[in-house]
């Protein structure tokens, strides 16, 4: 039996389709917020949160006119029912300033440093509920001007809700320094590797095909990013060690950083991680690495071990910790807010780390 539809019918389905194509136009003016990820020197990711999963657009050039554009290249859906739109920005020329802007939100980013440049960056980790260090970190950190910055994990007290996702990481001072700053992630045990964190974070393409772990070069630093919490685990044996032992042994990079939210070393708070000791004998001190950065113990604390620099730089608002004493591998133990701004040169590497009021409290200088 052949069915007609009725006018009504007929209406509706044009309306609806009428919908679609107008919010298609004015796509660009859905976004809530936007922010960056994966960059490279050739390319970078707007993030954008929206109500709807209608492509998004973004403008972006090298002045304020912009002269290029680009379009949604895939969602994420979040637990709290929006949508995190992907928006590769290809095409770009290394270490250079790009102007983008997506419907109200507008910024400016540089693309990844070319061999041989000199270069800033931050760290900070653990921010977790204490939204007020958290802002006054991510402002001092904005001021600091630095290119990316990494962070060592527990962005919020419970990364399976969207609101504490929302309410005490994507405050407006960090979602600011997101707008201009990317940042990579180590994920740690609050966020997890939920649905959230899945949905708010894009990594660079990888030798790893994986994004909860990987790689990135950034002129002469090469950085592993490590998730601990990756259901294959990342002891000898599952797909992240191997990939972490082929990664380190095929970089040329002068400088060579690995980050993961638990230490190898740390004496207080949660203690030591076996499993990071062992990756640290087998695979760090073997491949050069010159720091391995923590958090999830809540303090600062600097430890040397065989060479390399474990670094607990782990509370950027999560409720402090009591380290342990100075002693044996520990250089400087402090029971301190902290992040860290490096700066890096192809022969050396500058670490000064500050309180939540941008006192300084200890200072590391590398040379090669």
């Amino acid at each position: 039996m052949k069915i007609i539809p009725s006018r009504f019918t007929v209406f509706l389905i044009l309306a609806f389709v009428l919908a679609l194509v107008t919010c298609a136009h004015n796509s660009s003016d859905t976004a809530e917020t936007a922010y960056l990820q994966a960059v490279k020197t050739d390319s970078i990711c707007v993030l954008a949160e929206s109500s709807s999963f209608i492509p998004l657009n973004v403008l972006y050039g090298q002045t304020s006119e912009y002269g290029a554009s680009a379009k949604t290249a895939g969602v994420a859906l979040t637990t709290g029912g929006t949508f995190i739109h992907r928006i590769p920005l290809t095409g770009l020329t290394p270490d250079t300033t790009y102007h983008y802007r997506l419907g109200s939100h507008s910024a400016s980013f540089r693309t990844a440093a070319s061999v041989g440049a000199s270069f800033r960056f931050a760290v900070m980790g653990d921010a977790r509920t204490g939204t007020a260090i958290h802002d006054a970190i991510a402002g001092l950190i904005l001021a600091a001007e630095p290119r990316f910055s990494l962070y060592g994990g527990d962005l919020c007290d419970n990364g399976s809700s969207y609101a504490s996702y929302k309410e005490q990481f994507f405050r407006p001072i960090q979602l600011t320094l997101a707008a201009s700053v990317p940042f990579f992630n180590a994920t740690g045990n609050h966020e997890g590797w939920s649905t959230n964190t899945r949905a708010f974070l894009a990594a660079p393409a990888s030798p790893s095909g994986n994004q909860g772990y990987y790689s990135f070069d950034y002129g002469d630093l090469h950085v592993v990013v490590m998730n601990y919490l990756d259901p294959e685990g990342y002891t000898a044996g599952s797909p992240q060690y191997d990939f972490i032992a082929s990664d380190l042994a095929a970089t040329d990079k002068t400088w060579k950083i690995v980050i993961c939210h638990v230490p190898a070393y740390s004496t207080g708070g949660h203690g030591e991680d076996q499993g990071m000791i062992d990756n640290t004998r087998s695979i760090f001190e073997p491949a050069g690495v010159d720091l391995v950065i923590a958090a999830h113990n809540h303090f600062y604390q600097r430890n040397f071990v065989n060479g390399i620099y474990h670094l607990v730089i782990g509370s950027a608002g999560a409720p402090l910790y009591d380290p342990g004493p100075v002693g044996g591998y520990t250089q400087v133990s402090l029971k301190s807010y902290c992040f860290a701004i490096f700066d890096l040169t192809r022969a050396t590497l500058q670490m000064r780390v500050y309180n939540e009021t941008g006192g300084e409290i200890d200072v590391l200088t590398l040379s090669k």
